[in-house]
């Protein structure tokens, strides 16, 4: 038995049919991962832990939650990975990875993988060096609306521009890119026995540039306006036709990765892998289009940036929904558990294989998903805001002084009426529990004390 781990990044749930309404735009324009969820225990209720990108992938690979531990920062080479007591099993490891902040500048998450590969020029990775006309009139269109500063091109647009300008086809995009080669590894390494591997996209994290036939499905008519392919975080700023034009971008970059991801699905199935493979499918974070009046993912952690999909095809198990409330640091204990090799007193999530193989929908208490405190939150000096919620309700916790949003989620999906006056006593104990949540994940005497004199 073998496992595929398939994380995008910025993969919102209701880009999905499972997840999303019958007036969700992009209910048809995602078919091959649709089609992967009537194969799949799906999962409702996954939630983000540590955050954000780099921090995520440092739950991801120790099993460790990190929120009170590591930051946006190399991993220390004391730190348990999971890969290592793979190896002690037997079984091939594999890292393909188009994301970049957790491969470049010596971050190493790729440490203790069997092999990895990194599929460079995402975002602000200095690639190339040729020639790019800046001041063109396309690329001032891109710079009405960038992050961290408006009218500029920052870093990580002015590569990303150059990095791309070389693309003459769709299958030059980074997901494309990272999909094949992951069906080219599948190709000489299906008789590993057994294997894990990883494949991580970037995308649909911004810088938005997906190609034009993508765009014209949920914007069919003529745009000249600001382009917001990397727009600033905050409140926003943008007219109406703007907004939209942003949501189009989004969602015509998550109909691009849905395509390499169905072709990647399709070699899994082609190949006869279902039959001994369990496939995980999910995003590490959401991301605000503007609701909540907000462009963002490091402001407040709504549901659209802290609920993730999750779904797992396991081959001798029924598809079925399940309203089992999990964390993304529940996935190292499954993968390791799955291969039954030795759980690391570092791993502290909970195996998903209860609820995937036997049903149980009985499983974690709370979720706590909340930006990190070491190390730095993130490259654009983020805030380190959160969420506890225990599945029906949900408390924002703020980046400094007391929460003040609570929100009843069966009742409120959208987060538009706030509970916090009415119904405090839930408030309280939502809060507690991520006070013990904090304690038992490497919170400092001086860290917890802060946060219980907040409320």
């Amino acid at each position: 038995m073998n496992i595929i781990h398939i994380i995008s990044d910025t993969f919102r749930r209701d880009n999905l049919a499972a997840y999303g309404d019958d007036h969700q735009p992009t209910k048809g324009y995602t078919p091959f991962l649709n089609a992967f969820a009537e194969k799949c225990v799906v999962f409702d209720k996954a939630y983000v832990c540590s955050y954000p990108t780099v921090p995520i992938r440092g739950d991801l690979v120790t099993g460790q939650v990190g929120l009170a531990r590591r930051g946006w920062e190399p991993l220390k080479r004391d730190v348990p990975v999971i890969a290592d007591v793979l190896s002690e099993v037997g079984v091939t490891s594999m890292m393909i990875a188009d994301t970049p902040h957790h491969l470049n500048n010596g971050f190493l998450y790729n440490r203790g993988f069997t092999g990895w590969e990194w599929i460079r020029g995402q975002e602000g990775d200095a690639l190339r060096t040729h020639p790019y006309d800046f001041e063109s009139s396309q690329a001032k269109r891109y710079r009405q609306f960038t992050r961290p500063a408006p009218n500029q091109l920052p870093a990580g647009l002015t590569h990303h521009l150059r990095n791309a300008s070389i693309w003459h086809a769709e299958e030059d995009t980074y997901v494309s890119q990272t999909m094949r080669k992951a069906c080219q590894w599948l190709e000489l390494n299906c008789q590993q026995d057994p294997f894990y591997l990883m494949v991580d996209t970037f995308d649909p994290h911004e810088p938005w540039n997906p190609p034009e036939w993508y765009i014209r499905h949920f914007d069919p008519e003529d745009y000249d306006g600001p382009e917001p392919i990397y727009p600033p975080y905050g409140s926003n700023q943008m007219d109406q036709r703007t907004t939209q034009r942003l949501n189009t971008l989004y969602r015509a970059e998550a109909c691009l990765v849905d395509r390499w991801i169905g072709h990647l699905l399709t070699q899994i199935q082609n190949m006869g892998l279902l039959d001994n493979t369990m496939v995980i499918f999910m995003a590490d974070h959401g991301f605000l289009l503007g609701e909540h009046g907000l462009i963002a993912k490091n402001y407040s952690m709504y549901e659209e940036v802290a609920h993730i999909p999750l779904m797992v095809y396991h081959p001798q198990v029924s598809p079925r929904r399940t309203p089992a409330l999990t964390s993304i640091i529940d996935l190292p204990a499954t993968v390791v558990d799955f291969f039954g090799a030795k759980r690391m007193e570092t791993i502290e999530g909970e195996s998903l294989l209860p609820v995937i193989r036997d049903g149980k929908d009985d499983f974690r208490p709370l979720s706590v998903t909340h930006g990190t405190w070491v190390g730095g939150w993130s490259p654009d000096g983020g805030k380190p805001y959160g969420q506890v919620t225990d599945g029906t309700w949900s408390l924002l916790l703020e980046n400094a002084g007391a929460p003040d949003k609570l929100f009843h989620l069966p009742s409120d999906p959208q987060q538009n009426s706030n509970r916090f006056t009415t119904d405090i006593d839930h408030a309280h104990r939502l809060y507690d529990g991520f006070i013990d949540f904090l304690t038992q994940h490497g919170g400092s005497p001086k860290m917890v004390a802060n946060f219980r004199q907040r409320f």
